[in-house]
């Protein structure tokens, strides 16, 4: 067996081992996303389940309601963090709460908006260098770029959203880190990453 079908082996029997604790990790996020919108806190959350107390990095996107001009539904927010210095419960608390308050492309989340959000958590696995555009894996890895005290990060999905090849992925990637479209190989460094991802649907239509 070839080590990229291991890895993707590896990830699909992780995800499946993960299925049953996936869903709280989604009510979780949705419960704390009703607090910070109702209450401006976050409710400690206690447990002794083992996953949840290893330290993780984590994404957490917010959808509206699809449309005919927005599939999927339209981005509400999304943030998280690159570094996994937390357990994983608590980052998905913080990921969840800042995404509804404090991404700046978006008003923040009203209460009577949460019911209506699909929640998307997005576990990140270790960054890895990328040296040639030939190492990068579309549908499968994210990318993350820093350079010239700025950096950028996407997820997996975000390529496949919109039809781009490895090339284009990186020029999207410098744009939003605000750098030029040709910084990378030679004024920043590149890494990629997959994500253990698990999506909640909205509760009311």
């Amino acid at each position: 067996m070839e080590p990229l079908e291991r890895d993707l082996d590896g990830a699909a029997e992780l995800a499946t081992q993960h299925a049953a604790e996936q869903g709280e990790l989604l009510r979780l996020a949705r419960r704390t996303i009703h607090q910070v919108a109702t209450t401006g806190q976050i409710v400690p959350y206690e447990t002794d389940n083992l996953w949840f107390m290893e330290r993780a990095a984590v994404f957490v996107t917010l959808r509206a309601a699809p449309t005919d001009d927005e599939p999927e539904g339209a981005l509400r927010g999304c943030v998280g963090q690159l570094a996994a210095d937390a357990p994983l419960y608590a980052s998905v608390q913080d990921a969840a709460a800042k995404a509804a308050t404090v991404d700046p492309r978006f008003y923040p989340v009203a209460s009577e908006e949460v019911d209506g959000l699909s929640i998307e958590v997005s576990i990140l696995s270790p960054m890895r260098l990328i040296d040639t555009l030939s190492q990068i894996n579309i549908g499968r890895d994210g990318l993350l770029i820093v350079g010239q005290r700025r950096r950028g990060l996407l997820l997996p999905e975000v390529a496949v959203d919109y039809g781009w090849d490895a090339r284009q992925f990186v020029r999207q990637l410098c744009r939003k880190a605000a750098l030029p479209d040709d910084a990378w190989p030679g004024h920043a460094q590149l890494y990629a990453f997959t994500t253990e991802s698990f999506t909640a649907p909205a509760e009311v239509a």
